[in-house]
């Protein structure tokens, strides 16, 4: 082989080599981009059902949060229920008790007969009903029904209820209304 040949076949083979590493070198970059655009897309898609998940979390918490708010809500509203119904029938007892007690009072009274003297008329039992009232803490106690005095000694201290307690236990003793006395003066002592 002469010279030029041999010129033309490394020419040749240069051109191929150069050819060939061109190629390489395209195969090469489309591979790279396609793995960045793959990581990309598994970045993407992990980081959106991340963003889902978390929304989800959210929704759910706040959910369960109104849940259980409504949940209070319907107990207190239980509890509201079911302490004015007691209230209202231990009322009711008491006034059956008390219409006993003062029908038996009355039969006590038409079966002995009182002396004369020893029977206060109506105006001293007004005038002494009147000055008891004014000893106690609560004006126009006689005339308060149980939940009206259950209302007010809220606002009484530990001694003026146990001063109401005692008249109350004289006169009409009506259980209801002794038993919130007897919570109060006990929530008094502990506090």
């Amino acid at each position: 082989m002469d010279e030029q040949q041999q010129q033309r076949v490394n020419e040749a083979a240069e051109q191929f080599t150069s050819a060939l590493v061109e190629s390489f070198r395209a195969v090469s970059a489309r591979g790279e981009a396609a793995q960045e655009q793959s990581a990309q897309l598994t970045q993407d898609f992990f980081n959106r059902v991340l963003n889902n998940l978390r929304a989800q979390a959210e929704d759910t918490r706040q959910m369960t949060q109104q849940l259980a708010e409504q949940q209070q809500r319907q107990a207190d509203a239980a509890q509201t229920l079911t302490r004015e119904s007691v209230d209202i029938y231990m009322n009711f007892m008491d006034s059956m008790f008390s219409y006993w007690q003062g029908a038996s009072q009355t039969a006590e009274g038409a079966a002995e007969p009182a002396p004369i003297t020893s029977t206060p008329s109506t105006a001293e039992s007004t005038i002494r009903s009147q000055s008891s009232d004014q000893v106690l803490p609560l004006e126009n106690y006689d005339k308060l029904n149980a939940n009206e005095i259950t209302d007010r000694i809220e606002k009484l201290d530990a001694q003026d209820i146990e001063r109401l307690r005692e008249y109350e236990t004289r006169n009409k003793n009506r259980r209801s209304v002794l038993e919130r006395m007897d919570a109060r003066i006990s929530a008094a002592s502990e506090a």
